[in-house]
């Protein structure tokens, strides 16, 4: 009985030595170590700071509505920096903040059509000596000056009479919906401080995508005549920097939940 246990032994042992020398079989442990160390690079990088995101730049509402001719927004922002961002200001570093405005023809059997694009750039600047914060609107040079950065915050976070689309670019058989977000651009920082920014998770201040259904009706004249005639300026067609983007942009969320599913318009 001893013997065939030895003889048992040795034949478990001679089918382990076979298992570790067989190429597949370490082909097939080293795929299945690379593929869970990418589920969890995923998870780190992508999925935890989702969950942990207080999400201090979002698009908290917006609406459009028909002003003359033309479908104008209104849209209410929230801007909150990170202490090192805070720090950079008040040493003087701009920081420039982004509007991105996208307008999407709905197709129901397909993917929705980004048919206009828009970017709203915005510089906010401290100045110690005077104790200033300025606003800048990058495309025109206008410049608004505010005793405090709580100020100039507010002004920056509220949209009212936005130009958004020509309402003649609209069919009216068409269904559309629009979705903005607003980001920190750290692409405007000096040389030196974009390097240290694109490595931390501070100054990746990027809001969802806020989307919403276009509406045509009019709004109330007075609220209209009423409105926040300030910072930003998207109303003057001028001021937008357009473009149609280049990049595809099924991998980006909105503020529903719902993946991005547009693709760019080839023909009007």
């Amino acid at each position: 009985m001893t013997s065939s246990l030895i003889d048992n032994n040795d034949a478990i042992m001679s089918e382990r030595r076979q298992y570790k020398r067989c190429p597949k079989c370490q082909f097939l442990f080293i795929s299945i170590v690379i593929l869970l160390s990418s589920v969890a690079l995923l998870f780190l990088f992508n999925v935890l700071p989702q969950l942990t995101d207080k999400r201090d730049f979002q698009v908290v509402s917006a609406s459009s509505y028909q002003l003359k001719n033309t479908i104008a927004i209104d849209a209410d922002l929230q801007m909150l920096f990170p202490d090192v961002v805070v720090e950079a200001l008040e040493n003087g570093i701009p920081l420039t903040i982004a509007v991105e405005v996208q307008v999407l023809r709905e197709r129901p059997w397909w993917r929705n059509l980004i048919i206009k694009s828009s970017i709203q750039l915005f510089e906010l600047r401290y100045h110690p000596l005077t104790n200033v914060h300025e606003v800048k609107n990058i495309a025109t040079d206008e410049r608004y000056s505010f005793n405090s950065r709580q100020d100039a915050m507010a002004v920056l976070g509220t949209i009212r009479g936005a130009f958004l689309i020509e309402q003649k670019e609209l069919n009216k058989n068409r269904q559309y919906s629009v979705q903005m977000r607003i980001l920190l651009d750290i692409s405007h920082l000096p040389a030196a401080l974009r390097q240290v920014a694109s490595l931390s998770s501070s100054w990746r201040l990027e809001s969802t995508w806020y989307r919403w259904q276009i509406s045509k009706q009019p709004k109330a004249q007075e609220t209209v005549d009423n409105k926040i005639d300030s910072i930003p300026q998207l109303g003057k067609q001028n001021a937008l920097s357009e473009r149609i983007l280049d990049r595809d942009s099924n991998n980006d969320t909105i503020s529903t939940g719902e993946p991005m599913g547009e693709i760019k318009e080839q023909d009007k």
